[in-house]
């Protein structure tokens, strides 16, 4: 989609990142990064370097979407679907059996490969499926369709070494939380993450019914491309957490449509593109629970209230959004008025911090476990240095380690709640944390 150069450059006046330098952070957080071996003058190579290695991680992000498309899509192929950890599990025994000599070229097993050309025949085709078209574009270096496929199986191997270790070889959570120390940045999101950000926003409402909020940082919002386990393609990739966060706000009444700005930051510039483009022309998203109950597991009540009511503030709620039996599902059209209040901008919330206004709010969820202690540490002083004093910061991270970081870095702790999205029969329910920290 081309965006009008006039809104481009409205979209992008609310903010521009700029990188972190070591007198931004506060004394604590400098005697913390000291400890951990950092001085002042490594940073600035340190913080080009922690740039170098997201650049990595973005990519192989990506691919790892594009790896779980080709095994679960079923918009291009009629082959069953992989699950992508039994396929890890699979790859291991493949790779030590005893393989025909016609196959040995191969880095993956039949079932895969099979699946994986179907995929090379949909890209080769003139088929203009969103996702299909977003990975078509990722493979824009490959030439030839032995170019792609070679790209291809080795992401897939890459990726299936992450998976093997994470679900079959870490025996502790520590060393499972590691892992994702290290891996591409995914851009799953889900319509469940939105319940717990509703039920902060809830508490700090009742906390403070008077607040009002007016700028808003929603860091890595994502888009649900392909996640790793039960991939819907109801609809196109959407990007649900802004339109959440805007609906949230106001309908509890912390915030007007018609003053708000809220800014979608995100690593991954496509997520960027994408926002901007549903900003330009506002979306009919497609909200489809990725949960989906079943005689063992059953929606709280809780939830079910806030699936029912999401989308109101933000647009036109309309029926079933198609989804498979078990799933809540409704569609929303997004008002132009609402779409008014969307900004977006690439952001490395560890290297860098936006300029401008300061923020009464910043979201950030299901990004923390994604950095070491250092880079935690810069993320946390660069959230607290974009906030308003007294601003408001959400996450759902409830580590104590990453609570000790936040109050080192002048965000301290207020509030802990947890939601139940569905109870499990014979297990513990399926559930979200939400933090609520204020800028001191």
């Amino acid at each position: 989609m081309v965006i009008p150069l006039a809104l481009a450059a409205a979209m992008s006046i609310a903010a521009a990142a700029r990188p972190v330098a070591w007198a931004d952070l506060p004394p604590e957080v400098q005697a913390r990064l000291q400890a951990s071996g950092m001085q002042a003058a490594a940073f600035d190579a340190k913080v080009a370097a922690l740039d170098r290695d997201a650049a990595r991680r973005v990519r192989e992000g990506d691919f790892d979407h594009l790896v779980f498309y080709v095994l679960q899509s079923t918009h291009f192929t009629t082959l069953p679907p992989i699950e992508p950890a039994l396929s890890a599990k699979a790859l291991l025994a493949w790779e030590v059996r005893p393989k025909p000599a016609d196959t040995r070229t191969a880095l993956a097993p039949p079932d895969v490969e099979a699946r994986l050309h179907a995929f090379l025949d949909a890209v080769a085709s003139g088929d203009r499926d969103p996702r299909l078209a977003y990975f078509r574009a990722l493979l824009d270096g490959a030439q030839t369709r032995e170019q792609r496929r070679v790209v291809i199986e080795t992401e897939y191997q890459r990726a299936m070494v992450f998976l093997r270790r994470k679900e079959f070889e870490a025996r502790t959570p520590d060393a499972a939380a590691r892992l994702y120390q290290t891996r591409g940045f995914s851009t799953d999101t889900a319509v469940e993450a939105g319940y717990a950000v509703q039920t902060g926003l809830g508490v700090l409402k009742a906390l403070d019914p008077s607040r009002r909020i007016r700028r808003v940082l929603i860091v890595g919002p994502g888009m649900d491309l392909a996640p790793r386990t039960g991939m819907l393609e109801a609809g196109p990739p959407e990007s649900y957490q802004p339109w959440a966060v805007i609906d949230a706000l106001v309908a509890l009444g912390l915030a007007n449509a018609d003053d708000l700005v809220v800014v979608g930051a995100d690593i991954n510039p496509r997520v960027v593109d994408h926002l901007r483009a549903s900003a330009a022309a506002p979306p009919r998203l497609h909200l489809v629970s990725g949960i989906g109950a079943s005689g063992a597991v059953t929606f709280a009540a809780g939830y079910r209230e806030y699936f029912e009511s999401l989308g109101r503030a933000v647009g036109t709620v309309h029926g079933d959004g198609g989804a498979p039996a078990g799933h809540l599902s409704k569609t929303v059209a997004v008002s132009a008025r609402a779409a008014r209040t969307l900004r977006a901008e690439r952001l490395n919330i560890v290297t860098e911090r936006l300029t401008g206004e300061p923020f009464d709010l910043i979201v950030a969820t299901n990004i923390l476990p994604y950095f070491d202690h250092v880079e935690r540490l810069l993320a946390l002083s660069n959230i607290a240095g974009m906030l308003a004093p007294g601003g408001v910061f959400l996450h759902n991270d409830p580590r104590p380690e990453v609570i000790q970081d936040a109050t080192a870095a002048g965000l301290a702790g207020e509030q802990l709640r947890q939601v139940i999205v569905a109870d499990v029969k014979g297990a513990p329910p399926l559930a979200d944390t939400i933090i609520l920290h204020r800028r001191r």
